[in-house]
């Protein structure tokens, strides 16, 4: 009975163990949360007030919100105290369209764009996003705030281009709006990962007429383009053609050419032919003079043996004399060359020797002749160089008396000068009263040389006062110009003085100047009332 009792205990124990343990499996089942790739987990319901870093800036600051953000792993969550929200992280995308924004240039467009947005993956990001998004449908919230920014800053961006500008610089456009929209949606703990300008359209027909002159531009660039692919296919079809022409004419060329190269050959066939016959027949000449050649030959060595051998040992003792006489011919001569050889070679050494003496003799000479030819060279140098320096020395001498002229008349006209600066004014007056006459010395020889002057005026003789009294104030003028005296102010101030001008201020030689003036001898006098001489 023992026995039976404590195997019933143990059976209990192990029944009650395994029931606690499936209790407990299903337990932590339950309550242990994992999240998926795509997920975040936030348990609330306790304030831990542990330290969190921030892994951005790695500032560590305490957690006091009661949350606990878990990605990418598990947890288990503690029954009645604490409470799971899982929170997408998937992306998730949403067309969004700013209608009737106006630009720059007042005209008012519709910009559908796509934008593509996600809920970030750090845990601040995770925890500002909860804040906005858990408990509530989070496709349809982030979609609806998401699209209210973006048009806020479509809105915004439009407002500063032109339309040209959004059409054709998209890339900047949608540059732009990220750079202001991805701060706000941080904010909010959302990414946008993109956004894309798809469209921009309008209400009326301002984007259309924009691109009708491309569209022209186009239109005609295509119909250029077809003319020059018709004009370029009927090129090539001549080419083809003139290709096929010369292709036939060298098809004929060479047909002929085989033609004639066919005749060529039956014509030396025939000649081979005709050829082989002509050699054959003179084969058979041949082998007739073979025959004939060894007939004559067999009459020749029975002549031979009859008539030639004794005339040729009669020829070659007449031979060997003959050489005889020659070789003793030979050595006389021999011994003759070696004699003229000889004297030849005496001859040459002493005309060898006297050459020598003369070229020696003519060397001697000509270094001589260039001894004295040197010598005479620096003599005439240094006579030149001598007359050099006495032609320096003289222009020298020239150029210092000039010099010393110079400076004596510069010295006598500036002493002159002081002089008549320290004259008193008549002393002044009266030498340019002297110099008058020779001022005046040669306009009054020009007029003495002429016969008449016929003056026709309507007013007659009575300009000549007015045309005097003009010239005396130009000679005047001159004078001053020349000598910087005023004469016509020197005689008033005399004038002014004494009532008339005192007769030793003017020299009775100042009037000789005056040249008469004689009336032409062929003319009346009574020509004189409209005339003056």
């Amino acid at each position: 009975m023992e026995l039976a009792g404590t195997a019933l205990i143990v059976v209990l124990a192990v029944v009650v163990v395994i029931a606690v343990s499936i209790v407990g499996a299903i337990y932590a089942k339950v309550r242990f949360k994992i999240a998926t790739p795509d997920e975040a987990l936030i348990i609330t319901g306790r304030k831990s007030g542990k330290p969190v870093i921030n892994p951005e800036t790695g500032d560590e600051t305490t957690d006091l919100s009661g949350q606990r953000v878990v990605i990418g792993g598990g947890t288990f969550v503690k029954p009645i105290f604490e409470q799971v929200v899982r929170l997408s992280l998937a992306s998730q995308s949403f067309p969004v369209a700013a209608e009737d924004a106006t630009t720059k240039s007042g005209v008012g467009v519709t910009l559908r764009s796509i934008a593509v947005v996600k809920v970030g993956g750090t845990e601040r990001m995770v925890r500002a996003a909860a804040q906005r998004f858990a408990g509530r449908s989070q496709e349809q919230v982030i979609e609806q705030q998401t699209s209210e920014v973006l048009v806020g800053v479509l809105r915004t961006i439009a407002g500063t281009l032109t339309v040209e500008s959004i059409l054709y610089e998209r890339q900047d456009f949608s540059k732009e709006v990220k750079d202001i929209a991805v701060p706000m949606l941080a904010e909010r703990g959302l990414v946008l990962e993109n956004f894309e300008i798809q469209t921009v359209e309008d209400t009326g027909e301002y984007i259309r007429n924009l691109g009708r002159p491309r569209a022209a531009a186009v239109a005609r660039d295509a119909e250029i383009a077809e003319a020059q692919a018709q004009q370029e296919s009927t090129e090539r079809s001549n080419e083809a053609a003139v290709q096929i022409a010369e292709s036939n004419k060298a098809l004929a060329l060479r047909n002929a050419q085989i033609a004639q190269e066919t005749a060529t050959a039956q014509a030396d066939a025939a000649a081979a032919q005709e050829r082989a016959q002509a050699e054959a027949q003179q084969e058979v000449l041949v082998q007739q003079e073979q025959v004939a050649l060894r007939r004559a030959a067999l009459r020749e060595q029975e002549l031979q043996t009859e008539v030639r051998k004794p005339a040729e040992a009669r020829k070659y003792e007449a031979a060997q004399e003959a050489d005889a006489r020659k070789y003793a011919a030979e050595q006389e001569a021999e011994s003759s060359k070696t004699a003229a050889i000889r004297k030849a070679e005496a001859e040459a050494q002493r005309t060898t020797a006297q050459a020598e003496a003369e070229a020696s003799a003519a060397r001697a000479r000509a270094e001589a002749a260039l001894i004295e030819q040197q010598r005479r060279a620096e003599g005439a140098l240094a006579l030149a160089k001598a007359e050099a320096d006495g032609i320096q020395a003289r222009g020298e001498a020239e150029a210092a008396a000039e010099r010393a002229q110079g400076e004596a008349r510069a010295a006598a006209i500036k002493a002159e000068s002081d002089a008549y600066q320290a004259f008193p004014e008549s002393a002044r007056l009266q030498m340019v009263l002297e110099a008058l006459p020779k001022l005046a010395q040669p306009y009054a020889d020009a007029l003495g040389a002429i016969d008449g002057i016929t003056i026709i005026d309507k007013d007659g003789a009575s300009r000549l006062p007015g045309q005097v009294s003009t010239g005396v104030q130009e000679l005047a003028t001159m004078l001053k110009a020349q000598t910087g005296i005023d004469l016509l102010d020197l005689v008033r101030g005399l004038g002014g003085g004494s009532g008339s001008a005192p007769a030793h201020a003017v020299p009775a030689q100042s009037h000789a100047a005056v040249a008469p003036v004689h009336a032409p001898a062929d003319r009346p006098a009574a020509d004189a009332d409209g005339a003056s001489d």
